[in-house]
């Protein structure tokens, strides 16, 4: 067990893009330093609380929402029990009042994860000093040239192929005397992200990170990818389309099936969907797909996975990503897509700052179901790089996916750079 116990906040335990970071976190952290329970504060445990123990977490369930009056009394009755925890970091979306309690019960290190949006409200109501340390997740700083390039210092991490391809990564977690921290100053005023003027009276540091994936975890594995299209019986040569996020107008499945639809020259193909269908709308929503997709005849081509957590097979075994999302949303599960070296179709509502590897390609939402799949079939017909029926293309794609994997871990989004921010944080 290691010498510095951890205690993380989640508000569930539901596979989500941040629930993920998390893991890969506790996964990638020095376990003869750090031990880590997880206290989730819904009123069950879900899905991923096999995934945190695998990793040797205790994982606990509070009961109680930070909005429930019982919140405090019963996470302060928690911790006295236990009465072991060096830290306490929360990502639970009202962080504050736990971190109240942390410090009521003379926990020394404090810290909050939050959006840039959130930084200058949680700095401002940290009038007791509640809070040590904000992580606040942010976009990479370089220039989109730079990003898309991948043009950077030469002493960058890299991931090789040896002879018997496997992977070979040069990347380390010890040592932080690189890593930028920015600490508040005391008695300034800053300006928040919406142009609010904060006193900055308190002590709290301000450390911010990346959204970022562990690239080892996405990138392409051939073995993984027929092993995966076996159990859902597809075949090889077969073309995987894939639509990534929680069943729901916001991430737009809809769309993606009219483009599938659309997609009549393409006979070998077919639509996986990978996200929660958990609830009674998502299920009816479900329902409602296959049945007009069983109008055009294609509903046998349609796979509903549900939860995310297979997120790294189902992008080996895939070929082309769909993600004509409405709203800007799962970053993470894109820079996943791009480590595995799937092909990306996006809406342009998304940033292009997320085209860390220039392998995205954008399209307009206003533009027809038709107008994405002519894009799509002069990428299939021209180009023709589906990962399966031929040596040349199992050797383009396993070679784009180590060419995406530098040019993330090159520009910082690679979830090892966030470990060294967060790793100083934890051994103080």
């Amino acid at each position: 067990m290691g010498d510095k116990n951890i205690l993380l906040l989640l508000d569930r335990m539901e596979f989500c893009a941040l629930n993920s970071t998390v893991l890969s976190y506790v996964k990638n952290m020095d376990r003869n330093k750090f031990h880590f329970d997880i206290l989730v504060a819904a009123n069950q445990l879900g899905s991923m609380e096999k995934q945190f123990s695998n990793e040797g977490c205790n994982v606990f369930c509070l009961c109680a929402s930070t909005s429930d009056r019982k919140f405090k009394t019963k996470f302060a009755e928690f911790i006295q029990k236990r009465n072991k925890y060096d830290v306490v970091h929360s990502f639970l979306k009202n962080g504050m009042v736990a971190l109240a309690v942390a410090k009521e019960n003379e926990i020394p290190v404090r810290i909050i994860n939050c959006s840039e949006n959130d930084v200058a409200h949680n700095r401002k109501n940290n009038k007791n000093d509640e809070i040590t340390h904000i992580v606040t997740t942010g976009n990479n700083n370089q220039s989109d040239n730079t990003a898309a390039s991948g043009k950077k210092n030469a002493d960058t991490n890299e991931i090789n192929l040896d002879n018997n391809g496997s992977k070979s990564v040069n990347r380390e977690i010890s040592g932080v005397d690189h890593v930028n921290t920015n600490a508040a100053v005391t008695n300034e005023i800053d300006e928040g992200n919406e142009g609010i003027m904060v006193p900055n009276e308190n002590k709290e540091e301000i450390v911010s990170v990346n959204k970022a994936v562990d690239v080892i975890e996405y990138e392409f594995n051939l073995d993984t990818a027929k092993e995966f299209r076996s159990s859902l019986g597809i075949d090889d040569n077969q073309i995987v389309f894939l639509h990534i996020g929680n069943i729901s107008d916001q991430f737009n499945q809809e769309f993606s099936i009219e483009i599938f639809r659309e997609l009549r020259e393409v006979k070998n193909a077919c639509l996986l969907f990978i996200g929660n269908e958990d609830n009674k709308k998502e299920i009816n929503e479900i329902k409602f797909f296959k049945k007009y997709a069983s109008r055009y005849g294609f509903e046998e081509r349609l796979y509903f996975l549900g939860s995310m957590e297979n997120l790294d097979k189902a992008l080996s075994a895939s070929d082309i990503i769909l993600a004509p999302w409405k709203k800007t949303a799962l970053s993470t599960a894109l820079l996943a897509a791009q480590a595995s070296g799937a092909k990306i179709f996006a809406s342009d509502v998304l940033s292009e700052k997320i085209n860390v590897t220039d392998t995205v390609h954008f399209l307009s939402l206003k533009k027809p179901a038709r107008a994405w799949a002519c894009e799509i079939m002069n990428f299939i017909f021209n180009e023709d790089k589906r990962i399966i029926s031929t040596n040349n293309q199992i050797e383009s794609r396993r070679h784009l996916s180590e060419h995406n994997c530098n040019i993330i871990l090159r520009n910082g989004y690679d979830i090892i750079d966030n470990l060294k921010k967060i790793n100083r944080i934890y051994e103080l």
